[in-house]
């Protein structure tokens, strides 16, 4: 399911986007999207989608070894 779109920082070059957010895998997780910049899948989003980002990527690292595992 997309939500929408919403704000993403790069984990990797420290990059802002926006993009779709989309779910991942069912749940009500936003999907990593591609970075605009340099093309990294370590992306997550910022603000009211992710508010653990105050503490930094969080959860969307379980998501990241997930998706590198692949």
């Amino acid at each position: 399911m997309i939500f929408g779109t919403t704000t993403f920082r790069c984990d990797e070059c420290g990059n802002k986007f926006i993009g779709l957010a989309a779910e991942w895998n069912a749940t009500t997780l936003i999907a990593p999207m591609r970075c605009t910049n340099c093309g990294s899948m370590h992306t997550y989003p910022v603000g009211f989608w992710n508010p653990s980002e105050l503490f930094g990527p969080g959860i969307n690292k379980k998501i990241w070894d997930a998706q590198d595992a692949k």
